[in-house]
């Protein structure tokens, strides 16, 4: 099952975060810890590390606003789980 790539609560304010950029394209394989997508508030750059290994996919793209919670991508176990998303 894939693992969601979740945009994180940075500080006191509830704004929409704005996706950066994606450190891993899509179909990149990450390892547990490595960054995947950086993320900006008003005042606070954060960078969001992958919670397990797998391959990338991306839901919300580069220069995009998100909001807090939301799934920004899916790291997927095997190939074939990357291709049915």
């Amino acid at each position: 099952m894939a693992t969601k790539i979740v945009v994180p609560k940075l500080g006191m304010g509830d704004a929409p975060l704005t996706l950066v950029e994606w450190k891993a394209k899509e179909g990149d394989r990450v390892n547990k810890g490595d960054v995947v997508l950086v993320v900006e508030s008003e005042k606070i750059t954060y960078d969001v590390e992958a919670e397990t290994s797998g391959l990338v996919h991306i839901l919300i793209k580069e220069g995009s606003e998100a909001e807090i919670g939301s799934v920004a991508g899916l790291i997927a176990e095997t190939e074939e789980e990357l291709k049915s998303l």
